[in-house]
């Protein structure tokens, strides 16, 4: 008896051990990374975003009929400011077809751009 709960004793801390370093070590190779640090897409996302969006998202001193809503905090929500659900494939819509005051940018940003805006937007 005492070699068998020695042996499941080495052999469960050994598997605490695999699982561990897979959790610290290899979380990046499963799609995660750390807090704080954007992925590829998400880097070309913040430029984007500071190329198209940032001008009316974050500026207070805009002239438009309708001041344009801020995005932190965008997909941590159930609705959209605009009351649609706060899903990627509505951000995507209303980025490629506008909405009020937003023109759209279906003619000035190809797919995957879209896609790496949606994705920092996640990050905010």
């Amino acid at each position: 008896m005492r070699r068998t709960s020695r042996q499941s004793y080495q052999r469960s801390l050994a598997l605490g051990i695999v699982v561990a370093a897979m959790w610290l070590g290899g979380c990046s190779k499963f799609g995660h990374h750390a807090p704080g640090e954007l992925t590829q897409q998400e880097m070309q996302g913040k430029q984007l975003y500071g190329s198209y969006c940032s001008e009316c998202h974050e500026t207070n001193d805009i002239q438009l009929p309708a001041k344009p809503p801020k995005l932190d905090g965008l997909f941590h929500k159930p609705t959209l400011p605009s009351g649609a659900p706060a899903t990627d494939d509505q951000v995507r819509k209303t980025i490629m077809g506008g909405r009020g005051v937003m023109p759209p940018f279906e003619a000035a940003l190809k797919s995957d751009d879209i896609d790496a805006i949606v994705a920092y937007l996640h990050t905010r």
